[in-house]
Formats: structure tokens, C-alpha cells, sequence
């Protein structure tokens, strides 16, 4: 219950920062509604604001504790999507159960890959962001040049190309992960 909450309490004040970011008046947090909808993607409601959730997407992401919410403006920076989670040791032959043929293989090249909870991150905020054309782990691919700039696109879906930029960092004894599709 406690990431539940920290979850939508980050919602709430990521909500709150870009209305704050944009000059618009910003609501109480009580005025703030957090919820699921039937795929368990997060959607909100700004009490007097019935377009607004037309204009901004969240997405929410918590673990142990921890919450972590984005939010992205829809027309001008696509859809994003945020991964949280320990770090912690998680053996490489894990996440190869869903990595893609093309990532198995850049895994044995030149350029070092990211460390297995990186890319677990990478590719569940990926999938996040692009939730509208991608449900499967599977089907999102990332790419690296190095240990910590990734990039990934949709697989396995006959959907148009579009560039979902991924950026992972360490905070504190989490990993996050935030993507935006556009």
C-alpha cells in the first residue's frame, strides 16, 4: 500500500509542477484524481479542468516503497513512461527471457551494454510510453552506443517508426528509467 501511495502522491505533485511550469493555476491536492483504467495505465482528473487530461499524459511507476510519476505534454513531447526499481543484482540470463534477437546479439558486441536492471528499466518505461501500440516486453528493442544512452523502438507490430528516447540513471539505491515516444 505504502508504493501505491507513494506513487500517486508523486502523480499528484508532477501534476501540480507542470501546471506550475506552463503559469496555470494550480490545484489543490485534493483537487487532484489518480486512477487506473481497465489496462492499468494511470489516468487523472484536475477538478474544473475537464480538458486537461486530453492535453497531458502520466505515467506512474513505484516500488518498495519508492513512487516515481511523469508527466509529458501530448502534443508537443509524445507519451512517456517510468520504471523504479532496487537496485539490485538481476542476472543477465533473466533479462534475456525478454530481450529481443537484435539485443541478444548486441549484448556480445563491441560496445558495453547497460547493466541487466538498466536495461529491465529501460524497457519497462519504453513499453510504458508506447503503451498505445506495445503490451509486450518482448517488442520493445533497445539500442546503446554506450553503458548509458538507450534508445528503443516497437517491434513485432505493424506500427509507423517513431523515436522513443530512453534515459536511465541511479538514485539513491533505485534505478529509473524515463522514456517519451513521439
Amino acid at each position: 500500500r505504502r508504493d501505491w501511495l507513494s506513487g500517486r502522491v508523486a502523480a499528484k505533485r508532477a501534476l501540480r509542477r507542470v501546471l506550475r511550469e506552463r503559469g496555470e493555476r494550480v490545484p489543490a491536492y485534493d483537487a487532484v484524481d489518480v486512477w487506473n483504467d481497465s489496462n492499468g495505465a494511470p489516468r487523472f482528473a484536475v477538478e474544473g479542468r475537464p480538458g486537461l487530461a486530453g492535453q497531458l499524459n502520466l505515467s506512474i511507476s513505484h516500488t518498495e516503497g519508492a513512487g516515481l510519476a511523469a508527466v509529458a505534454d501530448t502534443t508537443d513531447a509524445g507519451t512517456v513512461g517510468v520504471d523504479i526499481e532496487r537496485t539490485t543484482e538481476v542476472s543477465m540470463a533473466a533479462v534475456r527471457r525478454v530481450l529481443a534477437a537484435g539485443e541478444l546479439a548486441r549484448l556480445d558486441g563491441d560496445v558495453a551494454p547497460p547493466s541487466a536492471i538498466a536495461l529491465w528499466t529501460a524497457k519497462e518505461a519504453a513499453m510504458k510510453a508506447a503503451s498505445a501500440t506495445c503490451t509486450v516486453l518482448r517488442h520493445v528493442e533497445l539500442s546503446w552506443r554506450d553503458a548509458r544512452c538507450v534508445g528503443a523502438r516497437i517491434t513485432g507490430a505493424a506500427v509507423p517508426p517513431h523515436a522513443i528516447v530512453v534515459r536511465h540513471h541511479t538514485v539513491g539505491p533505485y534505478t529509473v528509467a524515463v522514456a517519451v515516444y513521439r
